[in-house]
Order: structure tokens, then C-alpha cells, then sequence
């Protein structure tokens, strides 16, 4: 029995496209996970951009890297399961982050994108 392929993300990487994050209202939160969505302008685009906002009060480089890989593959999780939405996402964490299980931060992440106003 094969798994399907999980399906990419793109990352967001414009400077243009993290504004368009930055003055977007639609944000959602849940424990130490905030995100927050804005949709493109062109509606012909429909593979989810994503960026991962882990500043350093979260703790040393190896454990922001660590935490951006858990991360990531809850993304692509939520994305494979049709939770995301065409847009722009930006996931950020506080520190209380680091010390939770990987199952804990997946119900955290994923009432964080419901939670999108």
C-alpha cells in the first residue's frame, strides 16, 4: 500500500508579499500558535505560499530550526487535508512551543487556521 505524495508548499519570500501579511486583518490563534492568512489578488493561483515567523526569545538556532521542521510538515498535513486556503499563511509560535508534543501542536495549529477571521 503507497501513500500519496504530500503536495508542496511555496514559501513566501517577496517583500510585497509579506506586506500584503502584514496588513491583512484575517489572523487566527490557539495556545502559543498564531497565523495569519491573505488570500492572492490573482485567483488563478492555488498552491498555498507559507512562512514561519520563530523569533530567538523561542530559543537557541538548533531549537527554532526544530521547531520550523515540526511545523512544516503540520502544514503540509493541514494542506494535504484541505484546510488551507489559497493564499499567503504566516505560522508563528511563542516560546511555550518547544515543549510541546508533537500531537498537541498539531491540535494547536489546526484550531489556529479555524479560528481565521
Amino acid at each position: 500500500m503507497s501513500e500519496q505524495p504530500s503536495r508542496a508548499l511555496d514559501a513566501v519570500s517577496r517583500r510585497r508579499d509579506f506586506a500584503s501579511l502584514d496588513a491583512s486583518r484575517s489572523r487566527g490563534r490557539s495556545g502559543p500558535v498564531r497565523v495569519v492568512y491573505a488570500p492572492f489578488e490573482d485567483e488563478t493561483r492555488t498552491v498555498p505560499e507559507v512562512a514561519y515567523g520563530i523569533g530567538r526569545s523561542v530559543g537557541t538556532a538548533v531549537v527554532r530550526n526544530q521547531l520550523r521542521r515540526r511545523l512544516r510538515v503540520l502544514m503540509r498535513q493541514c494542506h494535504d487535508e484541505g484546510l488551507l486556503g489559497p493564499g499567503r499563511h504566516l505560522v508563528s509560535v511563542g516560546p511555550s512551543a518547544t515543549t510541546l508534543r508533537f500531537e498537541i501542536l498539531r491540535e494547536h495549529l489546526r484550531a489556529a487556521l479555524a479560528d481565521l477571521t
